[in-house]
């Protein structure tokens, strides 16, 4: 027996419009996935040719052994030729060498803390064709303790941390550090951020590792975390008044950060405030050869 064929309810179509208003509304409140994305103009501007270092100085909060200490925050961003063979600065001349063009992110700072102070310079190389791909990082802590020196390498094989402390059972080591295809360094926010392409009102899902430079050891984890683009506001700091876009950062197990990106070039890190205690606001800015020693 052929059935005939079955019914459905027809749509008005006030109701069609309703369904269709609520299914877009629900996307747009979605977090998108597919890692951060970026306008490669930020890294291609030729001032990042002129043979010179952007240098910014922050004022600065952390919190470290309990207290809130102040202090500056030293932020040395500068293009260089990496050696594909031996994953350092190359020197002149080049030649024919393999080689890739980074950005390095320099974040030096000297944190009185009681006693004694402590000392961090942590050294982070991405590809300037590609700020989120990470070619290489590096941080050094001292205090009147000892040292600690950790490295995170890209090559030959999967991203993993080499260690060196003066800590018993952590002398030397080796631990994997799964960033996958879209995970970020957290100190690497401080240069992708400034290259974002994402419009107010949208957010999107990505994975950030925990602090290279805080971390007793390395990293303890690369986790889940939903950034959102908060709107355009002012931002006073001892430059002046600027124009701002607003970046909230909510990672798995409850750290959330705020970072204030310039809206105009050169798209400076304006202020930056954690719920760990972080806190750095821009005091100075200039382009210069540091190197020179003058």
């Amino acid at each position: 027996m052929i059935r005939p064929p079955r019914r459905f309810p027809r749509l008005s179509i006030a109701s069609f419009v309703a369904v269709a208003v609520a299914a877009a509304l629900l996307h747009l409140d979605a977090p998108r996935a597919g890692g951060l994305p970026v306008d490669p103009a930020w890294a291609a501007d030729p001032s990042w040719d002129d043979g010179l270092a952007e240098v910014s100085v922050y004022a600065a909060e952390r919190v470290i052994e309990g207290a809130t200490r102040k202090h500056e925050v030293r932020m040395i961003v500068v293009k260089e030729d990496f050696a594909a063979d031996a994953h350092v600065k190359a020197d002149p001349p080049l030649g024919n060498r393999a080689l890739t063009t980074v950005l390095k992110l320099n974040l030096v700072a000297t944190v009185p803390a009681g006693n004694y102070p402590y000392q961090f310079l942590t050294s982070v190389f991405v590809r300037r064709d590609d700020v989120r791909r990470l070619v290489k990082a590096t941080s050094g802590s001292q205090e009147w303790c000892g040292n600690v020196f950790k490295e995170i390498v890209t090559w030959d094989g999967p991203p993993r941390v080499h260690f060196h402390s003066y800590f018993e059972g952590q002398a030397d080591g080796e631990r994997p550090l799964a960033l996958g295809s879209d995970g970020l360094l957290d100190e690497q926010l401080l240069v992708a951020l400034r290259s974002i392409s994402l419009p107010d009102g949208e957010s999107l899902r990505l994975r950030v590792a925990d602090s290279l430079t805080l971390s007793p050891l390395s990293p303890r984890e690369v986790r889940d975390a939903t950034l959102a683009a908060a709107g355009t506001e002012g931002v006073e700091t001892p430059l002046g008044r600027r124009t701002s876009r607003r970046y909230e950062l909510r990672r798995a197990g409850g750290m959330e950060s705020t970072y204030w990106v310039e809206a105009a070039a050169p798209r400076s890190i304006l202020r930056l405030e954690s719920s760990d205690g972080t806190r750095m606001l821009l005091r100075e800015r200039t382009r210069r050869a540091y190197w020179t020693r003058r």
